[in-house]
């Protein structure tokens, strides 16, 4: 068991397979280039800048993969712009948590919009990363949506928000998707499978970064701006064309016939990390943040009022020091959503600070004179564990010390802090703090803006249940009714 801290995002420089864009420039300058570059200067002179970059992207010259050819399997399901018999096939194998990725995708959609779906077909398949603990949810999140005809829209939103997906009811909503439906799918093997097989068909193509194309077999790595799949989208077209004219073809066949002898694989043929589904990621029995557990109250001490909209339970232990760091965090939600959040608290002591128990019935012999808040306050910037301690805590929180120090030795209070580490158990918590925000899995000391997201998606839902005649004090009861009572083994 370990304690969860923020997330440890990786950044640019550790995705060393992404980092490749256009080829880089040959040393000197040809004479095309300098032509290029003086038509480029004659239109910003005449037209003003954009018509300069407008020269550039027009008259640069395009290097053009003319290897060989290398075969994509495709299954046929995947998510696809244009007709299934067009002439060119671009491959996009692509990571929602890639920045290039996300660069690269409006690029690539826009140059294959300025053809017609007969000419050209856009194939999009999952290369979740391994640097990317975000990305195969993802994949998967993007999969569910396709089997409801949103693949698309939901994809440019992945981007966007870089495959933390955690407030996905409402962008579900939007698209006017099934959310059952959705959550449904994307737990369901078939995603898996299908990010599975994506990745393997990647390995054969010689993937090895994101974002990667393949344009009628022909191999291209890196973000690139839509001028440049222009020019090789119109070169691959002008080939299929003459395939065509030259075999007496019907458009449909065309691609099969290109496709012939091309290579089976490139490189070793293995997708980076493995298949994401064989990848060590969530343990069997942990939490996911995409389902609503049926976290019950059973009178803990609350922060907030009973009819609030959205109950955040927290689980911690006084001698964790992210439980300590989120605690601000807290504080501040509470003063934001006054009146419409309240949070109730669950003692979880961690093995690994065998004196935490001690804090926890000191702060609950507490609570039996009214003061369990001061002595939350206190348990956690003391880290109590003597005498001394829970003495500065009474004097701190107001109260009788003689009598905490009595009711401390009270079995009950040790029963209550059992009871609390079985449910926290029976729904996958492992580590601390730890939060449910209505029903919701929260992990870890998370930003203020990380809680913001969840909390307003959950009270923009509870409103609607307002909306239909659920009072304010019947909400968390009737989104508990519809949760699950504990974590899949």
């Amino acid at each position: 068991m370990s304690e969860n801290s923020e997330k440890t995002e990786p950044t640019e420089s550790s995705e060393a397979p992404e980092t490749k864009t256009e080829a880089a420039p040959k040393k000197g300058k040809s004479a095309g280039s300098n032509i290029v570059f003086a038509l480029a200067f004659i239109a910003t002179l005449v037209g003003g800048y954009y018509a300069g970059q407008w020269a550039i992207d027009y008259f640069r010259p395009v290097e053009l993969d003319e290897g060989e050819r290398v075969r994509v399997e495709l299954r046929g399901d995947e998510p696809q712009i244009g007709n299934d018999g067009a002439l060119v096939t671009v491959v996009e194998f692509s990571d929602f948590q890639c920045p290039f990725c996300a660069q690269a995708a409006p690029e690539i959609e826009a140059a294959v919009a300025d053809f017609d779906p007969d000419e050209v077909r856009l194939v999009f398949k999952h290369y979740p990363l391994p640097m990317h603990r975000l990305a195969p949810a993802a994949a998967r999140a993007a999969w569910a949506a396709h089997q409801q005809g949103k693949f698309w829209p939901f994809a440019t939103w992945l981007f966007e928000v870089k495959a933390d997906f955690e407030d996905f009811p409402a962008k579900v909503e939007e698209l006017g998707m099934d959310p059952q439906k959705f959550v449904a799918d994307m737990e369901a093997a078939a995603s898996r499978d299908a990010v599975d097989e994506d990745m393997l068909s990647g390995g054969k193509a010689g993937v090895s970064g994101t974002p990667a194309f393949v344009i009628n077999g022909h191999f291209y790595s890196g973000a690139r701006p839509a001028s440049f799949w222009r020019k090789a989208i119109k070169a691959e077209l002008k080939h299929a064309e003459a395939v065509m004219d030259e075999h007496d073809l019907e458009p449909a066949a065309v691609y099969a016939k290109i496709m012939e002898g091309a290579l089976e694989k490139r490189g070793d043929g293995n997708p980076v990390g493995g298949k994401p589904s064989e990848r060590k990621q969530e343990r069997p029995g942990s939490p996911s943040a995409l389902i609503t557990y049926a976290v019950p109250l059973d009178g803990r001490a609350q922060k907030g009022p009973d009819d609030a909209l959205v109950t955040i339970v927290e689980f911690a232990d006084f001698h964790c020091p992210f439980c300590s760091k989120v605690n601000p965090t807290l504080r501040q939600i509470m003063k934001k959503y006054e009146g419409d959040v309240r949070i109730v608290f669950r003692h979880y002591p961690l093995p690994m600070h065998p004196e935490a128990p001690i804090a926890s019935r000191a702060v609950l012999a507490a609570e039996k004179q009214g003061a369990f808040w001061p002595a939350f306050e206190a348990a956690f910037e003391l880290r109590a564990k003597s005498e001394e301690d829970f003495r500065e805590i009474a004097r701190r929180a107001g109260i009788d010390a003689e009598k905490l120090l009595a009711d401390m030795q009270d079995p009950a209070l040790q029963t209550a802090i059992d009871e609390d580490t079985a449910v926290a158990r029976r729904f996958g918590v492992t580590g601390t703090p730890a939060f449910f925000i209505n029903g919701r899995f929260l992990n870890g000391a998370q930003p203020l803006e990380t809680f913001e997201r969840v909390i307003d998606s959950e009270l923009e839902k509870a409103k609607k249940r307002l909306a239909v005649g659920v009072p304010r004090s019947g909400v968390y009861d009737a989104i508990m009714a519809e949760g699950q009572s504990e974590v899949a083994k």
